[in-house]
């Protein structure tokens, strides 16, 4: 069972990452509470970014804001060429893509009958 004090720094995290990414301009960012569908993970943050230099600046203030904050235990998978880099809080995920794989993979309608979705 999820305990108040976890969802509270989830969400606090949440906003962390989400102010980050927003300073960087990323494109259309979503959350997704997964946490009734999904025995991994709790939320889902997506964004995009226009190009590799814009994904690489997404990430790496999202990056600097987490370390800031004293936030350890992460690490990020994937490369920047490659359109799509995922973050793994453990209990959030975060992806940062480009526009063409976001668009591809469409994670937001995998998910949508299984998630409440906010719009950031």
């Amino acid at each position: 069972m999820k305990t108040k004090k976890k969802k509270a720094d989830a969400k606090k995290i949440i906003e962390i990452i989400a102010k980050a990414a927003e300073n960087k301009k990323a494109n259309e960012l979503k959350i997704l509470d997964v946490s009734k569908a999904s025995k991994m993970v709790d939320y889902l943050i997506i964004c995009s970014g226009e190009s590799t230099a814009q994904i690489r600046a997404i990430e790496k203030e999202i990056d600097k804001q987490l370390r800031s904050h004293k936030i350890k235990g992460f690490r990020w998978e994937g490369l920047v060429q490659s359109g799509w880099m995922i973050l793994d809080l453990g209990n959030i995920v975060v992806h940062v893509m480009g526009e063409e794989e976001r668009k591809y993979y469409n994670l937001e309608d995998l998910w949508e009958k299984e998630a409440i979705i906010y719009h950031y």
